[in-house]
């Protein structure tokens, strides 16, 4: 099948391929790419609506139908389509196509970045029948100091 062509029985809703509908999530891109190099065209922001006239534009399906697709397809297609996103919102940022203010919140929510590099360290302690016996060795070694400090206090005269 070509692009533009999709899977449709008779009477039933129409349906793309998962190969089909990762095709147009690149080629979408690629037309908002292409449209941030001309110095006299506003390239609009990559959303969910863009795309769904784009492929609407080439299929005739309706937003259900292509909505559809979308949550079937996502799990595949979503690592490539947020570092798709990330990249065209970047390059329109710097090219004053897009708001840097705005360009920044979309990378945040749209795509999971961050200002700041976040650290998770994680500690495993073993803890060993010999560490237990020493624990409890040293435990017992305190407990008779005290005892011993305690009687020597008792047993001592005051003058």
């Amino acid at each position: 099948m070509k692009v533009g062509e999709y899977m449709a029985g008779r009477g039933q809703p129409k349906k793309f391929t998962k190969e089909q509908f990762k095709n147009y999530v690149i080629t979408y891109f690629e037309r908002l790419y292409d449209g941030q190099n001309d110095k006299d065209a506003v390239s609009e922001p990559p959303t969910f609506f863009g795309f769904y006239r784009y492929v609407n534009e080439i299929t005739n399906c309706s937003y259900h139908t292509i909505r559809r697709c979308y949550d079937e397809y996502w799990a595949d297609i979503k690592k490539e389509f947020e570092e798709l996103r990330a990249d065209l919102l970047i390059r329109g940022s710097s090219m004053g196509r897009y708001n840097a203010t705005t360009a920044i919140f979309a990378l945040k929510n749209w795509c999971k970045w961050t200002d700041r590099q976040e650290v998770t360290q994680e500690a495993n302690l073993t803890v060993t029948d010999n560490f237990l016996e020493a624990l409890n060795n040293t435990a017992v070694e305190d407990w008779n100091e005290d005892i011993e400090d305690e009687t020597a206090e008792n047993n001592s005269v005051s003058i």
